[in-house]
């Protein structure tokens, strides 16, 4: 697949300018504090200036943290993966920019821990709308809401599927079945 291809068919992650509209786009006020989950972006502190121009209040760990705090962790990615993953798991509302383990775990595990917050982007519905200019900032809200109004958080009805990600959705159907005996 080109480029081109895959970013249409929703597999590439979403940039900065993409996500700052799309959170604008949900409402989100300019003020809201953004954590930036993950190592540091492609194209350094540059690449994130369009969502920084919309949310200024995005910190990263690296912020956050006090001098020499990370140090211990700077060579072991996946203890910085678990800081990264503890304090997504407190925020209010976690959007992932794309489909990683992370995103599925984050969703599983705020569900578990009950039904928090947790907006993952369509982004193969979302992309013809970011690259058509003639949309003004009003529809374009108003699409983007419209889009994912079922998907902002709100518990997913069970339905029985073969091949259900389990680490998106850990409680296996028959768990939620009320058999005497069993608890």
């Amino acid at each position: 697949m080109s480029y081109i291809q895959r970013r249409l068919a929703g597999l590439c992650p979403l940039n900065a300018l993409e996500i700052a509209r799309f959170l604008k786009a949900l409402g989100a006020p300019s003020g809201a504090r953004i954590y930036s989950a993950g190592g540091e972006a492609f194209g350094d502190s540059r690449a994130l200036q369009p969502l920084v121009a919309e949310f200024p209040n995005l910190v990263t760990k690296e912020m956050l943290a006090r001098d020499g705090e990370l140090s211990p962790y700077m060579n072991k990615s996946s203890a910085l993966a678990a800081i990264d993953y503890i304090v997504s798991l407190s925020s209010d509302v976690f959007v992932p920019s794309h489909g990683g383990n992370m995103g599925r775990a984050m969703q599983g595990h705020r569900a578990y821990v009950g039904h928090r917050k947790f907006i993952k982007p369509n982004k193969r519905a979302m992309l013809p709308h970011f690259e058509d200019a003639s949309i003004g900032d009003a529809e374009f809200g108003s699409i983007m809401r419209e889009l994912h109004r079922k998907s902002q958080g709100q518990p997913e009805p069970r339905g029985y599927r073969r091949n259900r990600d389990v680490i998106a959705y850990p409680v296996p159907e028959c768990m939620c079945k009320h058999n005497a005996g069993i608890f």
